[in-house]
């Protein structure tokens, strides 16, 4: 899965968090413009808590971990797994499914930023077409179809066929919209529509966006209802401009579908400052998703503070674990590691990956036959010492059972056998398949580009065939 999915999903889990605690605890409280901030905060913080890594806790790290399983030279040799081998490959249909994920993805996104940049457009064009007048820095301009009143940025649009309202209502819907403007309510709307381009497939966004909308209108009724002081008369209001329909979902229109919910929010008693205290719930969640996806272990972000600082790191203890054919002392030996002496990780990767001259470890357990030998290597940061602990997994020893030869028609089979370094019953041994891999190729005979030698465990019976598979010149 690649990281760009996993940081979406991580996103979408914050959002849907956050929008829980907002249903659940916050929705129905009179405290319009902190649940207008926390709605806005939220969504922007939902984005960034995935991006933040904290060092938090002292844990072997993983980061330095090396596999070096299958590595028997400078060129890749291909494992063909036994007819009952377990087979994990699956990076084709992995790879499928992140075309058809990135391809849905693309849709939807190309359809959201459609929809949003034409609404703009639509907007934009009224603004143009359409003389205004002016008023403390907010523009008002009446339109011949559309809502009855909605605004946009600093613009309010007023439907001249909608007008069958008393003078006083109209002083009040227009300080309804008034407030969307100075309070600049259609910002709120672009931040949660990038929001919902960027997660379409997530819906809860979307009802975030709603509820914001909807605090918007309490916050605006509250304001208007305010000027006149006839929360009665204004309630009516509601009501008789409740067929307003059909601007864009980036504008405030005076009327919407929650009449219901505006109307009780108009006629609520305030809640007590006390009540506010809830908010401080924001806290642990918080918390909560910092510690899901942003707390890290302290391993590489330690080390790489204490090198800044000057102070380099020296190695503390080695351990060894499922060691059982060569001893602790012997194997840190062989890597030349010893306590005290300074910390050189590139060194001591090189030591783990393949070297021609068979100095790595890999060719130290695969010569002894052990094909299926792994290793990782954690670390723990303690002052500006690194513990260091490897993972050894030795696996069965391996003997060969055939050699096979293929590809050629012109050279005996068993001109080549002769070049090859290791027979039936032979243990498995890295360094010797590698010396013979590097006759064929220097007899001259073959092609080397196309040279693919290929290793085919038995891990039930713990033989193993190698094929020559050769392209004659």
């Amino acid at each position: 899965m690649n990281n760009w999915l996993i940081y979406l999903i991580e996103v979408s889990v914050c959002q849907t968090l956050f929008g829980l605690l907002y249903w659940t605890v916050f929705r129905h409280l009179s405290f319009f413009q902190a649940n207008r901030i926390y709605l806005l905060t939220v969504t922007i913080i939902s984005f960034i808590i995935p991006l933040i890594s904290i060092p938090f806790w002292n844990a072997p790290g993983s980061d330095a971990s090396i596999s070096v399983f299958h590595r028997l030279g400078h060129i890749e040799l291909p494992i063909v797994p036994d007819k009952n081998m377990s087979i994990h490959a699956t990076t084709f249909n992995v790879n499928w499914l992140m075309t058809i994920l990135s391809l849905v993805y693309l849709i939807g996104f190309s359809y959201r930023f459609w929809k949003l940049f034409s609404g703009i457009i639509a907007v934009i064009k009224l603004t143009r077409n359409h003389a205004f007048s002016e008023e403390d820095g907010i523009k008002i301009i009446f339109i011949d179809r559309g809502p009855s009143f909605f605004s946009f940025l600093n613009y309010i649009f007023i439907n001249r066929s909608h007008l069958a309202i008393s003078e006083e209502e109209f002083t009040q819907v227009i300080e309804h919209e008034k407030a969307h403007v100075t309070q600049r309510h259609t910002l709120d709307n672009l931040l949660m529509e990038l929001s919902i381009l960027i997660c379409w497939f997530n819906p809860v966004l979307r009802l975030m966006k709603k509820e914001l909308n909807n605090v918007h209108e309490y916050y605006a009724d509250a304001k208007a209802n305010a000027f006149k002081g006839n929360t009665e008369s204004y309630s009516k209001l509601i009501l008789k401009l409740a067929s307003n329909k059909g601007s864009s979902f980036l504008t405030h229109q005076f009327s919407m579908n929650t009449i219901k919910k505006r109307i009780i929010m108009l006629n609520k008693t305030k809640y007590k400052k006390r009540i506010a205290l809830r908010y401080i719930l924001v806290g642990p969640c918080l918390m909560l998703l910092m510690v899901a996806f942003s707390f890290v272990p302290k391993s590489s972000s330690t080390q790489k503070n204490i090198e800044a600082k000057g102070i380099p790191c020296v190695i503390g203890n080695i351990f060894w674990e499922g060691n059982s054919h060569y001893s602790d002392d012997y194997l840190s030996g062989y890597l030349g590691l010893k306590t005290g002496d300074p910390l050189n990780e590139e060194v001591i990767n090189e030591k783990l990956s393949y070297q021609p001259e068979g100095r790595d470890l890999g060719s130290l357990f695969m010569d002894q036959g052990y094909l299926y030998f792994t290793i990782e290597m954690n670390k723990e940061i303690i002052g500006n010492k690194v513990d260091i602990t490897f993972n050894i997994f030795e696996g069965k020893v391996s003997e060969i059972d055939k050699i096979l030869i293929t590809g050629n028609k012109k050279v005996s089979t068993e001109k080549i056998l002769k070049m090859v370094d290791i027979a039936k019953g032979d243990l498995f041994s890295r360094s010797k398949l590698m010396s013979s891999q590097k006759k064929i190729i220097e007899s001259g005979l073959f092609d080397s580009d196309k040279f693919t030698p290929n290793i085919i465990p038995h891990p039930n019976d713990g033989t193993v065939d190698i094929e020559f598979n050769v392209v004659e010149l």
